[in-house]
């Protein structure tokens, strides 16, 4: 059960680490889709779903859900192809500062990253690799984990603008250290592009061997991953590493391998590179028919993907694998083709020298306002920090407020546990005393029997004998047989004494086990009427017994014997000659009822008080001058309560009394 416990608390700590986690992924692969899926449709259709979003967002009080709207648009704007270029770079900066300046204000660290990343692209693409780096090192300073894997996409960003810059020291370092965060974190995708152009750095050092190890490391994470993409892009860069270590055999295997997933992938750049690289193996080799089926197949490819740069590698190939073979006029018209090519993207490289002098003082205006928002940032982020400083430290007074109370309180819980301490010992020695009390009130009515009750009988018989022993021959038969008689009687009494005296002392010590059995009362009831009925007759009583119907009870018949027995014979004993004795018993869904009613001297208040306490000796003479002992009603009380039942009585001086008790049916 520990290791369960802990196991449950490890988990809810994880939890919203996880989730964090798992939200991150979702936003590393967001922010990628823009530049690995051109966005289709009008840039006008676009602004009309953002305009769409804002107002959703807007309306549902979702920020972060704004701030991504901003961001969404400056990037389709960035990455749309039919955008005109000396545009795209000033509206998609400005979507992406206005949605950094609410991130900023809202403290949303997420979006403040993709807000840097987004802007690092725009720079990038402007060839100001500065810039970018600069970004891209302020998206560092937000607090992520290390291995986030936001945080990876940073260091994956930054790694590739090093590489373009050719600071190849920087871009190392940077790929190093996405590596060994991806390997700890699992990230296999950033460990794959860590380990692509670590591979890429080593071939530009002509460090071969690790370049190619890198490469095929990196190629296989891939294949797991299925990045058919990335895998692609793999197979013809080991392809040309092969190539440069002159094992063309295997440089042919990478091409045609790279050429048939891209083929599965219908992505005619893809194709077109992939044919290019095998028609310049089959150029090398001198093998001049099969180069040039391959050029024309990349060329073709290259045409339907609008790929300048394909297309001037594919005829300027075409034009010399035409010369080597004769055809002068052929090679001619390739060699004015790639000329022409050529001049296009030139034209191309002029526009975008002239779109970027035209731009860069927009660009370096939005560059002051980027500045200005980090600045303002930096203020914002110092605020938060003194409030956060405040925060902790109002935290800290409460936290020692409620250690103080804590304190007090638990002095408070302790004092009160020591009272409640007291208070059950105090309850304790009350009730030892009253039982000790009580013992001492049986101790007391042991001795009254053995001293006076006990005393009494045998007192009698002394004297009855000491008649009969010394005045035998003076006595005539009457007297003698009276004093025969009175004999009888104090011998009756001293049994039923000794008999009750008996019973309730094995019943005090524990000697009778009153476990309960099914019987039926009302056949109990009956027999011992039966074996009392010569004691009522013999004071002329009428002892009746109405309606006896069955009546299953569940208890201890011995000792509900001599309840019964007890009961009838105190009535009995105390209700003068020619009265009469009604014994009943009626049943109920849960207990059964008997009671004995007489017609005798009945009892006061007082007297009912008493009668069933040990501690309260009475004892009156019966009708007949019958003896009692006090003990009885005791008794009967004590048997009646081990059998989970009640007992009591009704009576009235001169009107006679009803005793009755209850035992639990039998069911």
């Amino acid at each position: 059960m520990k290791v369960f416990f802990a196991w449950m608390v490890c988990l809810a700590l994880l939890q919203p680490l996880l989730a964090q986690d798992n939200a991150s992924q979702k936003d590393v692969e967001w922010f990628e889709q823009f530049f690995t899926r051109k966005p289709s449709g009008s840039l006008s259709e676009w602004k009309e779903k953002f305009n769409d979003e804002s107002q959703d967002a807007q309306e549902q009080e979702d920020r972060a859900a704004q701030v991504r709207s901003k961001i969404k648009m400056g990037l389709i704007t960035l990455t749309h192809p039919r955008e005109q270029e000396e545009s795209k770079y000033e509206l998609a900066l400005e979507y992406f500062i206005s949605a950094k300046a609410q991130a900023d204000t809202l403290n949303l660290k997420a979006e403040q990253v993709l807000a840097y990343l987004a802007m690092a692209r725009v720079f990038e693409e402007a060839g100001n690799h500065a810039k970018s780096i600069e970004l891209l090192s302020k998206a560092q300073t937000i607090d992520l984990k290390a291995d986030n894997p936001l945080s990876l996409l940073i260091l994956h960003e930054l790694g590739r603008v090093y590489t373009q810059a050719d600071s190849t020291g920087e871009a190392r370092s940077t790929y190093t250290t996405l590596l060994r965060l991806s390997r700890d974190s699992k990230q296999e995708k950033r460990e794959a592009d860590a380990l692509f152009y670590l591979g890429v750095i080593s071939a530009r050092e002509t460090k071969y061997d690790s370049a190619l190890a890198l490469h095929k490391e990196s190629l296989k994470l891939k294949r797991t991953l299925q990045d058919k993409a990335g895998e692609v892009t793999s197979l013809n860069t080991i392809g040309d590493l092969y190539l440069q270590m002159k094992n063309e055999d295997r440089a042919l295997a990478n091409y045609v391998a790279a050429l048939e997933i891209s083929q599965a992938l219908k992505d005619d750049h893809a194709i077109a590179i992939s044919y290019n690289n095998a028609g310049r193996l089959y150029f090398h080799q001198k093998n001049f028919s099969r180069a040039l089926s391959n050029f024309e197949l990349g060329f073709q490819k290259a045409q339907q993907a609008r790929s300048l740069d394909q297309m001037k590698v594919s005829t300027d190939y075409i034009s010399q694998c035409y010369k080597e073979t004769g055809e002068f006029q052929k090679s001619l018209q390739y060699r004015e083709q790639s000329i022409e090519i050529e001049s296009m993207i030139q034209r191309e490289k002029d526009e975008r020298k002239l779109l970027e002098l035209e731009n860069s003082s927009v660009l370096e205006a939005k560059e002051q306002a980027i500045d200005k928002l980090e600045a303002k940032r930096l203020a914002h982020e110092k605020q938060l920090q003194e409030e956060r400083r405040t925060r902790y430290f109002l935290f800290a007074l409460i936290g020692l407020t409620a250690v103080v109370a804590g304190l007090i309180f638990s002095l408070y819980r302790n004092k009160q546990k020591t009272n409640l301490v007291l208070q059950a010992a105090n309850e304790k020695i009350m009730q030892q005393n009253a039982q000790l009390q009580q013992l001492n009130a049986t101790k007391d009515k042991f001795f009254s029997i053995i001293s006076h009750d006990l005393k009494g009988p045998l007192n009698s018989l002394t004297s009855f004998s000491g008649l009969l022993i010394n005045y035998f021959d003076s006595l005539s038969k009457e007297e003698i047989q009276t004093l025969a008689k009175d004999l009888d009687k104090s011998l009756k009494n001293l049994f039923a004494l000794l008999e009750n005296l008996l019973e309730w002392s094995r019943s005090q010590t524990g000697a009778i086990e009153f476990k309960p059995a099914a019987f039926d009362l009302s056949e109990l009831v009956q027999e011992n009427i039966d074996l009392l009925s010569a004691q009522a007759a013999a004071k002329t009583i009428k002892l009746e017994y109405e309606d006896p119907t069955p009546t299953p009870v569940m208890a201890h018949k011995n000792s509900v014997t001599t309840v019964i027995r007890n009961l009838i014979s105190n009535s009995i004993k105390f209700t003068p000659t020619g009265g009469t004795i009604t014994v009943s018993v009626k049943k109920s869904s849960d207990e059964a009822l008997v009671s004995i009613a007489d017609t005798g001297v009945g009892m006061s208040k007082e007297v009912i008080d008493k009668i069933f306490r040990i501690d309260a000796k009475h004892s009156t003479k019966g009708t007949a001058d019958e003896k009692g002992t006090g003990l009885g009603l005791v008794l009967c009380k004590d048997f009646v309560e081990k059998n989970n039942g009640s007992i009591g009585v009704h009576s009235e001086e001169g009107k006679g009394s009803t005793f009755y008790f209850t035992l639990p049916s039998s069911r």
